[in-house]
């Protein structure tokens, strides 16, 4: 009965493609159709994402020492195709296609550290109010994907600690300024190595903020891991 009912439910409200809202998605297409996918640019070759945003974080933050690796999944681009599925995610209601490309970002963690180990993973906090707005945090829904793969947990351990400017239109040094101090560690992480999640890398300020917190806090090493990295 179950499945007569879904059957006519998918007849009457076709799934279509999130993207280019014209593909009907097959049984084994979640939310963009394979067509769409092969668009995204990839970080294909091993440590092409590391290299990347371990690169920027030096060249915009020279001193820093809270991050100790980073990976990432794809290159985003104003008005792209990867910016359709953030937006999704992000303004859109859909937290479920968050988790679903949690998981394709965790197999890209799974497939270049397949040693490492991590004891938990942590993500960008939202401010009361903006999470209040949007219903739910679409980094946490990010982290529960890469939990599934990775089998470790996602730990609510951070804090944002006041409401923040956009950093649209920011430069580095603006950036900076408006994350600085804007995240706070709610427990003791002492030993941890830990994941950090987010949307989207862009100069690495708000990331960097967090990881500092986190560094305070006790944490050992930490990695970060973006859906994608903004192309400068």
């Amino acid at each position: 009965m179950r499945e007569a009912l879904k059957g006519i439910l998918d007849f009457l409200y076709p799934k279509v493609c999130l993207v280019c809202e014209q593909v009907r998605l097959a049984s084994d297409e979640h939310f963009v159709c394979k067509a769409c996918e092969r668009d995204f640019d990839t970080f294909s070759l091993p440590n092409e994402a590391t290299n990347e945003m371990m690169a920027r974080l030096w060249a915009n933050f020279p001193m820093q020492q809270a991050i100790d690796d980073a990976i990432a999944l794809y290159r985003f681009y104003k008005s792209g195709k990867v910016q359709a599925v953030i937006h999704a995610f992000k303004y859109e209601g859909l937290p479920a296609v968050a988790v679903e490309y949690g998981k394709k970002l965790g197999q890209k963690i799974w497939a270049e550290r397949p040693t490492a180990h991590f004891d938990g993973i942590a993500f960008m906090p939202l401010h009361p109010v903006r999470k209040l707005e949007r219903g739910y945090n679409q980094a946490e829904q990010l982290a529960k994907g890469v939990s599934e793969i990775l089998q470790t947990p996602v730990l609510d351990c951070l804090i944002r600690t006041r409401y923040t400017a956009t950093q649209t239109g920011l430069d580095v040094a603006e950036r900076e300024r408006n994350m600085k101090d804007a995240f706070e560690a709610t427990g003791d992480l002492s030993g941890k190595r830990l994941i950090l999640v987010d949307d989207v890398f862009t100069t690495g300020s708000t990331m960097l903020s967090c990881a500092r917190a986190l560094r305070k806090a006790g944490t050992v090493h930490l990695t970060i891991a973006a859906l994608a990295v903004a192309t400068s």
